[in-house]
């Protein structure tokens, strides 16, 4: 059960990878991938890559242009771009503390967790009403968008 909501939340942090770029938790899932034994391998924290800043305007940018967004479905657009900024606004800046023991470690993964998925729920109601504004090719492009994350 809990292998499964795991699983779950990570294949929805895709989204916020577009939203506010590579956290520390997110990058160390990512490098544990989704494979069976993942969720069962430690988290560490403290030897994760520094996150780099996301490029919030660039992927907003990109996004733009792979949905070909017309003038009428700006506003819907523009909504979800805001809340885009405002979720890499509310990500940790700079890396993690490098010697951090595993009780921290882990409780920093969580406020790191915690803080992506309140980025996913604030994005959720915008990104609802731009997906209802779009052409069926439009979703088809949003679709594969938030499913490769940004740069893809």
């Amino acid at each position: 059960m809990v292998r499964a909501a795991g699983m779950a939340v990570g294949a929805g942090m895709a989204a916020v990878l577009l939203a506010n770029g590579a956290a520390p938790a997110r990058a160390a899932l990512s490098e544990e991938g989704l494979s069976p034994g993942a969720l069962s391998r430690p988290l560490i924290l403290a030897q994760a890559p520094a996150p780099q800043p996301p490029n919030v305007e660039a992927n907003i940018a990109q996004l733009h242009q792979r949905l070909a967004i017309t003038p009428a479905q700006e506003p819907q657009f523009s909504a979800l771009a805001n809340i885009m900024r405002q979720n890499a606004r509310m990500m940790p800046a700079g890396p993690p503390p490098a010697n951090l023991n595993a009780v921290d470690g882990l409780r920093l993964a969580i406020q790191y967790g915690q803080q992506e998925i309140d980025g996913m729920r604030r994005m959720l109601p915008a990104l609802q009403a731009l997906y209802a504004v779009l052409t069926p090719a439009q979703r088809q492009a949003a679709d594969q968008a938030f499913r490769q994350g940004p740069g893809q």
